[in-house]
């Protein structure tokens, strides 16, 4: 099809859906009461929710036009909140037209109302520094039970190999779904499902000429549900990512995207150009930082800690600027980049070094895709380098998690694919480790004596490693006095809310290979009870999890967690003068691959020690491992509310 038919089939589309409108606006009231029955506990629901595609080829180049349409009818009073609206665009899906309509119901049909006012801005998100995405806000006018609101919009898309995928469902129920994508038959398409039901999506292929249509739909599909903690919306929402896999180029075939070695080519056309004359200055700070070194791993570390500690990290996306690096002398000369500016300056001063290291491509887990089951740019949202020490070994070095130790990757691509640019034409897929939970160890020791009638008086060391230090440090960093005393409080905070931090010192802040420390002394109001001659100290004053319980009935989302790791509390308990022990509560376990604890209790002198240990071990919790999780917690409590007893002699 040309671009001159471009027009008409727009024309047709739109024809189509203004048709189907109408069938469905013969009747408001009925159509409003038959869904507020089938939706009761709803606010809205969509009745039309649909994409057209058109691909064209224009000499050369591929040209893909999307038409966007959806048609929302609002059920109950509070739907008002769905009134603004936003339109997102950027360089790779281009906004060409907007349009939007409240319809409001008259005797049996419709009246439009249409939107006269469009705001249009660059939208600055928290962390981006520059941002070339754009949106459009508006609002619908009189919005309220039984009126529908419209929206159509056509986005062109420059590049054939960024399309954004599909979602069958949305936030609200969906009556209809469909996606139609138009190709000429020259044009090869792929598609991936992701979490769609068995027989929920329907699929035809229709050719019309010298196009094939390639048509999905769907009907009656639940709201997506939502949870605290619960991974991104792809990970359970039925989805279809669509590709172009081939396409003619001069006559000939050209294979586009479907395999890693298709996406590596696109990847590696963007750092085809680089550090092609190399910086003196740069080179003069790598020798200083290696002169003395006595191993290679001793120099990459030495080298990777001066870019976390030198380079800010700055998020830059405009266009294809948000997918090529900059010259790492420039990236070195502004002392700033984003992800993919400090991964080429950390791969360039590993070079100058003489040490081979690679530029790498990965996804962080908000994204769910493997390159085995789909390999195209959505797959990957980040950059960093790899070093291989020995064939087959690899350190992940992500310079942008300032405060990452040299040998652990950064907490957000644990367990993910890496692509590994080995040269110019060829690549390595590779799988990031997960930290184990010893290397994410939260210890806490203290000792605690009576102080008064019902508080408690100690001292603490509190010793983070690992992925808790990472996060902690990112915390404290630049904190004024009083802001610091709180999150330490928060820290170290136990037993009830009348807890005090008396004095506190915090150690080994800007120390990467050393634990960070935080020396404590505080009070615990209110906390121990009293019943006649007898005194009920609970040594569990962090009760975590205990609140944990997880109800499969309710939540039907997997919860997510950044690390593994494990958290050992030490407490002292100082028997006072003139007390006897006449009940010490009885050692406690609770073992599950996705959490466990251990409660010992011993008698030394006149002190009672309790040790104690709570591991969690997932990333994402599948809502089938409630049941193990719930029932760790119940043995959890059931250790948390053994006290221990002591007497006047």
């Amino acid at each position: 099809m040309k671009l001159a038919n471009l027009g008409h089939w727009l024309l047709g589309l739109w024809l189509a859906a203004t048709t189907g409108l109408a069938a469905q606006a013969q009747q408001p009231a009925q159509q409003l009461a038959q869904l507020k029955q089938q939706y009761p506990t709803e606010k809205a629901v969509y009745l039309d929710y649909r994409q057209e595609v058109m691909v064209e080829l224009k000499g050369d180049s591929v040209q893909v036009l999307a038409r966007h349409h959806y048609d929302m009818l609002h059920l109950a009073a509070q739907s008002d909140m769905y009134a603004p609206d936003q339109v997102h665009s950027s360089h790779f899906n281009r906004l060409q037209k907007i349009e939007a309509r409240s319809l409001v119901p008259a005797t049996n049909d419709y009246k439009a109302l249409k939107v006269t006012e469009f705001k249009d801005k660059f939208e600055i998100q928290p962390g981006i520094f520059f941002d070339d995405a754009r949106v459009v806000s508006f609002s619908y006018p009189v919005v309220a039970p039984g009126v529908r609101t419209v929206c159509d919009y056509t986005v062109r898309h420059p590049d054939a190999r960024f399309l954004n995928p599909f979602y069958f469902a949305s936030y609200v129920p969906v009556r209809h779904a469909e996606l139609v994508v138009t190709v000429p038959r020259t044009v090869r398409l792929n598609t991936k499902q992701f979490h769609v039901p068995a027989g929920k999506v329907a699929y035809t292929r229709q050719e019309k000429g010298s196009t094939v249509v390639h048509r999905w739909t769907a009907d009656n599909l639940p709201a997506t549900p939502r949870a605290p903690d619960a991974p991104e919306p792809s990970y359970y929402t039925p989805h279809l990512v669509y590709f172009l896999e081939e396409a003619p180029v001069n006559g000939q075939p050209r294979r586009l995207l479907g395999g890693v070695p298709e996406l590596y080519s696109l990847y590696a056309g963007f750092v085809k150009n680089l550090d092609r004359q190399e910086s003196p200055a740069l080179r003069r700070v790598v020798d200083s930082l290696t002169a003395g070194a006595r191993t290679e791993p001793e120099k990459v570390a030495r080298i990777y800690y001066w870019v976390q500690d030198h380079v800010r990290y700055i998020a830059f996306e405009n266009g294809l600027r948000g997918f090529i690096p900059h010259d790492a002398g420039r990236v070195y000369a502004s002392r700033y980049g984003d992800c993919k500016d400090m991964a080429n300056l950390l791969h360039e001063m590993l070079r100058l070094a003489g040490i081979k290291a690679y530029r790498t491509w990965i996804g962080t887990r908000d994204l769910p895709y493997r390159y085995a089951e789909l390999a195209t740019p959505g797959v990957d949202n980040h950059m960093i380098t790899t070093y291989e020490p020995r064939p087959g070994q690899y350190v992940f070095l992500d310079a942008t998690s300032k405060y990452t130790p040299y040998g652990m990757p950064s907490s957000m691509i644990q367990g993910k694919d890496a692509l590994l640019a080995l040269d110019a034409e060829h690549c390595k897929v590779v799988s990031v480790p997960v930290m184990e939970r010893q290397r994410n160890r939260t210890v806490d020791s203290s000792v605690v004596v009576l102080d008064g009638a019902t508080g408690l008086r100690g001292t603490g060391r509190l010793a983070l490693t690992g992925y808790p230090k990472v996060h902690q440090t990112y915390a404290l960093d630049g904190l004024n006095k009083v802001d610091e005393a709180k999150l330490v409080k928060g820290l170290v905070e136990r037993g009830n809310n009348k807890f005090f931090v008396d004095k506190y010192a915090v150690r080994h802040l800007d120390a990467r290979d050393q634990p960070l420390l935080v020396d404590y002394e505080y009070r615990l109001q209110d906390y121990v009870q009293r019943l006649d001659d007898e005194v009920y100290v609970n040594l569990n004053l962090d009760q975590r999890y205990a609140a944990d319980r997880l109800d499969p009935t309710k939540r039907t989302l997997p919860r997510t967690n950044d690390y593994h790791h494990v958290t050992r509390t030490r407490t002292e308990f100082e028997v006072p003068t003139g007390y006897e022990v006449t009940y010490l509560p009885a050692n406690a376990t609770g073992q599950a691959e996705v959490l466990g604890f251990s409660i010992r209790y011993e008698r030394k002198g006149n002190k009672i020690i309790q040790e104690k240990e709570v591991y969690v071990n997932y990333l994402l919790l599948e809502p089938t491992q409630f049941g193990q999780w719930n029932t760790v917690v119940d043995k959890l409590n059931n250790a948390y509310r053994d006290a221990l007893i002591l007497k006047r002699k």
